[in-house]
């Protein structure tokens, strides 16, 4: 009878040893994951089966001759031709198709929102998921469109009679206000997440010396017409030209100027960033995050490379390295960049960790991308990839 007791202790200790011994194998392969670069790409490529070739992605046959525009988004990848946008889901079969009056093509995203715009026209679509939410004719000639992850947009138009004219529209198309920009030119005007602010990128060339100009706005005081909608107006250094405006999840502006970063709020404004000679690329389109890739020596004549990701909320960096595979282009979304190399893609998320490599040996001719799917665009098709 007093044995029975004792047996189960030592069945405890047993269970209790294999246990600690998983978690200390556990440790160990999450440590030699991080630190040891041959081994991640082992377990990368052979275990997680992130690398990827061409010979493996599935294929969306294309007629070059059609000029056709592609662009992915979320889940999709689109090919507009001939006023027809088709919709391709992870598996390169067509989802839908839809009929478009837009011959020059100006697209943008968030989320599951598509905006597609006649270029320097007047025709403007709202497209949710994969069907047209709604469609306008505006004033002027579009410029430049955003929208926010909501649905709501921003419309920068030319040749009004006004130098510039910033309309802005709800997630059900209607029209929420217009503000005009008499003295300046307006290049670009982008929501903030809580579809509270609007933040309005100005040049001003009529004195001797260019100047950008930043104006946080007040939505809900544009739309009651009230006089104090300017929440806040930052003028940038001499001759420094506004590049790129996008609003983190804190809905603070990040503006992205010639040579440095400037994050602007409802009530001031804070530098947080002076592009470098080191810096091949620099971008803002992260979410909450600034992209760089930096060059480094390594020696004689031999160069290093790494991606870091710096956070505008302050959570902490993080570093990406390269070694030495010298990068060609950069793109983001709101979660995810894409690097293009000599011979393959990266697909790194915001954490800094691989997502997905695509090899080739043949010569890219685009990539397109959104949150869920890849398109590597050559001459007469598109490798569609899942991430």
């Amino acid at each position: 009878m007093e044995e029975k007791p004792r047996i189960h202790s030592k069945k405890n200790m047993i269970k209790m040893c294999i246990f600690i011994l998983m978690v200390i194998c556990v440790v160990f392969i999450l440590a030699s994951y991080l630190i040891h670069d041959e081994f991640r790409n082992m377990v990368d490529t052979k275990i997680l089966r992130k690398e990827i070739s061409e010979s493996m992605a599935e294929i969306i046959e294309v007629n070059s001759d059609s000029n056709p525009y592609i662009y992915a988004y979320d889940k999709y990848i689109t090919v507009l031709s001939k006023n027809v946008l088709t919709f391709y889901n992870q598996d390169a079969n067509v989802s839908t198709k839809i009929d478009v009056n837009v011959k020059t093509p100006y697209m943008t995203s968030n989320d599951k929102y598509l905006v597609l715009a006649e270029n320097n026209g007047q025709k403007l679509y709202l497209i949710l998921d994969s069907g047209i939410k709604w469609e306008k004719d505006v004033d002027g000639e579009i410029y430049r469109v955003s929208v926010n992850k909501n649905g709501y947009i921003s419309v920068v138009l030319k040749n009004t009679t006004y130098k510039s004219l910033i309309i802005t529209y709800d997630a059900e198309g209607e029209e929420l206000f217009r503000y005009y920009v008499a003295t300046d030119y307006a290049i670009c005007a982008e929501i903030s997440d809580n579809n509270k602010y609007l933040a309005i990128g100005q040049i001003d060339y009529s004195g001797t010396i260019v100047k950008s100009i930043i104006k946080m706005i007040s939505v809900d005081s544009v739309i009651e017409n009230s006089q104090n909608s300017i929440l806040y107006t930052y003028e940038s250094e001499s001759s420094k030209i506004l590049n790129n405006i996008c609003f983190n999840s804190k809905n603070e502006a990040i503006c992205m100027f010639d040579s440095y970063i400037q994050k602007i709020t409802t009530l001031s404004d804070e530098r947080i960033y002076d592009i470098k000679n080191e810096d091949i690329f620099v971008d803002i389109n992260l979410g909450d995050n600034i992209i760089r890739i930096e060059k480094e020596s390594s020696g004689l004549f031999a160069y290093q490379y790494q991606m870091n990701i710096k956070n505008t909320t302050g959570k902490s960096d993080k570093l990406y390295i390269l070694e030495n595979d010298i990068p060609k282009e950069i793109k983001a979304t709101q979660n995810l960049i894409c690097i293009k190399l000599a011979n393959e893609v990266r697909i790194v998320n915001s954490s800094g960790w691989l997502v997905k490599r695509y090899t080739t040996n043949r010569e890219i001719q685009d990539i397109v991308f959104g949150d869920n799917i890849m398109g590597i665009v050559y001459n007469n098709k598109i490798e569609v990839i899942n991430l």
